[in-house]
């Protein structure tokens, strides 16, 4: 997707969202429901799955994600650094 906007979904999703490359699709119809903004959006795909979508920080670009697990193993939760929250050594550094 090539408008800042990321997502997570599962690697068995991957073909649950066909007409996504081409600005079609439930994926691209969710996201126009919400319009422009930081809000978040839900999509269903083929086959029952789902997708998480959301704006992405600075826009287009990779970002780390980090999974935490419940004790038993399960997926409890995602966090992704946007890069929004200067690092403390760039908060530290004096002005140019």
């Amino acid at each position: 997707m090539d408008a800042g906007t990321g997502c997570f979904y599962d690697a068995s999703a991957e073909n649950a969202f066909p007409g996504t490359q081409d600005e079609e699709g439930a994926v691209w119809a969710a996201m126009e429901s919400v319009g422009h903004g930081p809000d978040v959006f839900m999509a269903q795909g083929e086959g029952g799955h789902n997708l998480a979508g959301f704006t992405s920080g600075w826009g287009d670009g990779a970002y780390p994600t980090w999974i935490g697990r419940a004790a038993d193993g399960n997926v409890a939760c995602f966090l992704t650094d946007f890069f929004v929250i200067p690092h403390s050594a760039e908060a530290d550094a004096p002005a140019s």
